[in-house]
């Protein structure tokens, strides 16, 4: 009787493709991206997430000050819980009332749980805050995510080099570089974000913005297209597995059917809008 394939006849292969083992994180990186026929797509995109870790800085992914949800340390309670319900974040940075720029500590949403059934009492928060977690902009991301798995902490400060708040990190967003966009309860999914529009480029007919994110069924649905989503779900993913890269996505082009695919705008490692154009 023929043996069907499998995982472990997948594995055996893919020990028996390696040969040797690479001796520096470039050939390693380079036989993950090459491991496509025996690992499935998003196991692959993990493990060069893990491997663009050490790589990436901190910067790259924190959230910038300007964008940060925080309070201050002479907050009352009311003002405290409408943040807290607007934002449905489960911790805050506290900044100095003194030195607006310092973050003096973390609040915790579950720590005023005590303070709910009698909203007009007055709460010093620097009792309730914790200490917080600082870390430079210039490190490494997989240092800090060993920093905050040590300390047990989800959230970490980033400090510029003179000392002042650049902006915040958390363990998700470091593990959101790894796995990819993590949506919990909270994260609310526009049912009419509009997905593909028109380009407004009018030397160009048949042609759309694409958003990464867009599912394949949508997209086929709505251009009359005919894209397989048995591996990939989104047009993003759809690419980068033409394009089997991590790096310099933006301004590449693909070729796929009677399509051409432009990517207009990306990160390091995502695909955030496309230009799709019927040839």
């Amino acid at each position: 009787m023929q043996e069907e394939p499998g995982p472990s006849w997948g594995m055996r292969g893919l020990r028996k493709w390696l040969g040797t083992a690479p001796e520096t994180r470039d050939e390693l990186l380079k036989l993950v991206q090459n491991s496509r026929r025996f690992l499935e797509p998003d196991t692959v995109a993990m493990l060069e997430g893990v491997l663009d870790l050490p790589a990436t800085k901190i910067r790259e992914v924190m959230t910038p000050r300007t964008a940060m949800i925080s309070l201050q340390e002479d907050d009352q309670l009311l003002d405290i819980l409408d943040v807290l319900v607007e934002s449905a974040h489960s911790r805050f940075p506290v900044f100095s009332s003194d030195q607006p720029d310092n973050v003096v500590g973390i609040l915790l949403a579950k720590d005023l749980l005590p303070f709910l059934t009698e909203p007009n009492t007055k709460v010093d928060i620097r009792v309730l805050m914790r200490q917080p977690l600082f870390v430079p902009e210039s490190a490494r991301s997989d240092q800090v995510l060993r920093m905050l798995k040590h300390t047990q902490t989800h959230i970490a400060i980033v400090i510029d080099e003179y000392g002042s708040t650049a902006g915040l990190v958390t363990l998700e967003d470091i593990l959101e570089e790894i796995v990819g966009e993590i949506e919990d309860e909270h994260d609310t999914a526009d049912e009419d974000a509009q997905y593909i529009v028109p380009d407004n480029d009018h030397t160009v007919a048949n042609a759309w913005m694409v958003q990464a994110l867009t599912p394949i069924e949508h997209f086929n649905t709505v251009l009359d297209a005919d894209f397989s989503d048995d591996e990939v779900e989104t047009v993003g993913g759809l690419l980068l597995q033409e394009i089997g890269l991590v790096s310099d996505l933006q301004g590449q082009t693909v070729e796929l059917e009677n399509w051409l695919f432009t990517i207009v705008e990306a990160d390091a490692r995502t695909i955030h809008l496309i230009r799709a154009v019927r040839q």
